[in-house]
């Protein structure tokens, strides 16, 4: 990232005031069929006599990557309550925020501190926390999800929430996290 400003001004140096667009794509063809990261095709390309790669023989070192910085690790529960008839409680996610507007399972902030064992139900619920956890990688964060499964007292669903039988789990437009957690209820059954 940091070397953007100056491939923008050698870019510019070398692109042709006319027919821009077309040496555009022939670059990104170049790169995508013959100059690529792995295994260059150098004796096919046609710019090889102008390469500074070529001529140092460090052909393979380019494009040289930033090194990835380490992914955040956010904690949390998260809640399969079920009611007396089997059927599930899901809830729709806020509106904003991340998998917004989409349907899950109720559950505690994400945060970097969790202590399953001062994790609280949203409803009065006689809860068991499962084995193991449920992780999932966000492109700027990993989340791990200790799940705790729970018999509700009542039939009546919160506002916001509902209940749906266990089968309907397979046809609900699910994230993959909240797909995660389905599996791994699965799994202990």
């Amino acid at each position: 990232p940091k070397a953007k400003p100056a491939i923008k001004v050698a870019a510019a140096s070398l692109t042709p005031p006319v027919r821009a667009g077309d040496f555009a794509q022939a670059m990104m063809d170049l790169g995508a069929t013959i100059c690529t990261p792995a295994r260059p095709a150098c004796a096919l390309c046609p710019l090889r006599p102008f390469c500074a790669a070529q001529k140092r023989g460090d052909m393979e070192a380019f494009p040289k990557k930033a090194p990835k910085t380490a992914r955040p690790n956010r904690r949390g529960g998260v809640f399969y309550l079920t009611r007396k008839d089997g059927k599930v409680l899901v809830e729709k996610r806020p509106p904003r925020g991340l998998l917004g507007g989409m349907t899950g399972f109720p559950g505690t902030p994400w945060r970097t501190e969790f202590d399953p064992a001062f994790a609280q139900s949203p409803l009065p619920a006689d809860c068991r926390q499962l084995e193991g956890e449920v992780v999932h990688v966000f492109t700027h964060f990993t989340l791990t999800l200790t799940v705790f499964t729970g018999a509700l007292p009542g039939d009546e669903a919160p506002e916001g929430m509902l209940f749906v039988s266990p089968d309907m789990l397979d046809t609900l437009a699910l994230p993959t996290l909240m797909r995660k957690v389905v599996d791994k209820i699965r799994d202990m059954a």
